[in-house]
């Protein structure tokens, strides 16, 4: 066997690095996918908890977020609550409340929507918001932390 010679030793040692340099690159890019598949797998099974209640009740509605509100009116104002939050980024005052109430369902009394809201709030599904002498109301954040419980979801 020869000796190797100081310059076959370099061009050695410089391939070899060149070569841990292309398998670190190509370590690290399996680490990448890794992290995409884990993202994959996280979003299949929420998409498949979505089916998974749409298939048992047919919809995915309030009602399953607050089962314990049984009342019409009161989950029709959670709806309109949802909705316009959603849509139009706003809080409602009674009035409003009321006036897409009486839309929706052909009739609304203002007391009695005063009454539900209350009793939504205080059972910590609405939230109020008082500025002045005007009170308004949004959705709280434990009906929203549950929303996006029930549907396997993570909030931003």
């Amino acid at each position: 066997m020869s000796a190797q010679s100081p310059k076959e030793t370099e061009d050695v040692a410089k391939k070899l690095a060149e070569l841990e340099e292309v398998v670190a690159k190509i370590k690290g890019g399996y680490g990448e996918v890794g992290q995409y598949m884990e993202m994959l797998r996280e979003i299949s099974i929420r998409y498949f908890r979505i089916m998974e209640l749409y298939a048992k009740h047919g919809s995915i509605s309030v009602e399953m977020a607050v089962p314990e509100i049984k009342d019409p009116i009161s989950k029709e104002i959670i709806k309109i609550l949802l909705d316009k939050s959603e849509k139009e980024n706003k809080v409602l005052n009674l009035s409003d409340i009321t006036r897409e109430l009486k839309l929706r369902r052909g009739t609304a009394s203002r007391r009695i929507v005063r009454e539900k809201v209350n009793e939504l709030v205080k059972i910590g599904v609405v939230r109020k918001m008082e500025s002045g002498k005007q009170s308004s109301y949004t959705i709280s954040e434990d009906l929203i932390n549950r929303w996006y419980s029930l549907l396997g979801l993570r909030k931003k």
